[in-house]
């Protein structure tokens, strides 16, 4: 069940307010979101953003599972406090079997719409705000891939429960805590690896004491693996691009100097319409009001006549 609020905009999980001086962030204190409150379950994103009419949603608190299956694997991103749920307007390719958000728990969306957008005109900085978490997402994702290719499963397994701290983790004397109480099944989905086999690394992690299970989550003790001194260069190389045939013709993309030369055409020649409509609308009312008056002077005329002939002495 959904139940609705409000939030404001400089709240701070949002963190849409980083860059924002101090006089435009009191300026923005009164403009809130519309906050939805969701319990448990699967979540249908396209739903909740089309009906409020909203491009995004900002996680406040809780967590959301993005789940992607292809064949028989599943694919899991985490998303937090902070990060974004946006609306993908493109359609996934057919061999996506599945692409789906699932809520852990009780979770609080904050959506951006309208409102967001008026605010964004007049404090355009909301929108760097705005990028710079998309960003932070984008580079968890590579990192996640890149655990993803660690050889030992213990590896990867210690090396994105620091990434997910890095985000959501908190600092305590006895080590990194984090919150999340993740079943061994979402950690190898998350890693590209069998549930016996994450068993079998954390049961090896807990025994070295690299980690500690606890109630809530975990308590990380071992850092990640360091990165190489000397890191490998890697750079595609090209060896010219061909269409295949599998693949849909590539889609024309106009040059965005030519589109922009076009609206901005297009809006001068609606506004020269309008002024031309507004004129020739203003013109017609005239007429009419005219035209009624002399029609109201018409009929006063007969009306005086009619009684004159009928007031008439007869011969």
């Amino acid at each position: 069940m959904a139940s609705r609020d409000t939030v404001q905009l400089v709240d701070a999980k949002l963190e849409l307010a980083r860059h924002l001086p101090p006089e435009e962030r009191a300026e923005l204190t009164a403009v809130t979101l519309p906050v939805f409150e969701l319990g448990q379950g699967p979540l249908d994103l396209e739903a909740l953003l089309g009906t409020n009419d909203a491009f995004a949603a900002g996680v406040l608190d809780g967590m959301v599972v993005h789940a992607v299956q292809i064949g028989e694997q599943w694919g899991i991103q985490l998303l937090g406090p902070g990060d974004l749920l946006i609306r993908s307007l493109a359609a996934s390719p057919p061999w996506l079997d599945r692409v789906e958000f699932r809520l852990v728990g009780p979770t609080r969306l904050a959506l951006l719409g309208a409102s967001f957008l008026a605010v964004a005109r007049r404090a355009p900085r909301v929108i760097s705000a705005l990028y710079e978490c998309v960003a932070e997402q984008m580079q968890r994702v590579t990192g996640q891939l890149v655990i993803c290719q660690l050889p030992r499963v213990d590896q990867r397994v210690l090396a994105i429960l620091w990434l997910l701290a890095e985000s959501w983790g908190q600092v305590t004397p006895g080590g990194v805590r984090l919150p999340l109480a993740l079943t061994h099944e979402t950690l190898g989905a998350m890693i590209g690896a069998r549930r016996p086999t994450v068993s079998l690394a954390l049961r090896k992690l807990s025994e070295e004491g690299a980690i500690v299970h606890q109630d809530s989550g975990w308590l990380l003790l071992e850092p990640p693996p360091e990165p190489a001194t000397t890191p490998k260069v890697l750079g595609p190389e090209l060896a010219g691009i061909s269409l295949s045939r599998w693949a849909p013709p590539p889609e024309h993309r106009p040059d965005p100097s030519v589109v922009y030369a076009g609206l901005t055409e297009t809006v001068r020649q609606l506004r020269e319409q309008h002024l031309y409509d507004r004129e020739q609308t203003r013109d017609q009312l005239r007429r009419v009001r005219t035209a009624r008056v002399r029609m109201n002077a018409t009929r006063r005329r007969i009306s005086q006549d009619a009684l004159r002939r009928r007031h008439l002495p007869s011969s």
